[in-house]
């Protein structure tokens, strides 16, 4: 009877185990998280960067930016698999395709991620939902601790 019952919790054990990992985001190399930062009227920063799920970073700055031209960079997996996981589990389905605009000063940042079951790319500016705001802070953030290697 005892045996019975440690493989009946086991058994459980193993279905929670598993229901656990279905949480979890698995990036695809073709997967990409994509920022675009737009100009104002001032010297805003003009800029793209776009990680892709193998941890390749590409950027392309325009004009303003810290660097111009085309970079490419290696994130290291822990942190690709981070970012997506986080971007993964934001509410895209549910966020409009773009954000009024709060002031035309302002400069707006497209944001977006491309998957086999998210695909969309959103408009946004200072009024956007916080989660995508954290989110471009942070693809910036992964920007500036990073060596990349010019195109």
């Amino acid at each position: 009877m005892r045996l019975i019952g440690l493989i009946l919790i086991l058994s459980l054990n193993a279905c929670a185990g598993t229901k656990k990992a279905s949480n979890v985001f698995e990036p695809e190399a073709t997967d990409r998280l994509i920022l675009q930062r737009t100009g104002c009227y001032g010297t805003c920063p003009i800029y793209e960067v776009v990680i892709f799920g193998n941890g390749i970073m590409t950027y392309s700055g325009k004009q303003y930016a810290d660097r111009t031209g085309k970079f490419i960079s290696q994130l290291d997996s822990e942190i690709t698999f981070a970012v997506f996981n986080k971007a993964a589990k934001l509410s895209w389905g549910e966020y409009p395709n773009e954000f009024p605009i709060d002031n035309v000063d302002f400069p707006q940042f497209f944001i977006g991620m491309q998957t086999e079951k998210i695909d969309r790319m959103i408009k946004a500016n200072s009024q956007a939902d916080p989660e995508l705001i954290q989110l471009g802070l942070e693809i910036d953030k992964l920007c500036d601790g990073i060596s990349w290697q010019e195109q």
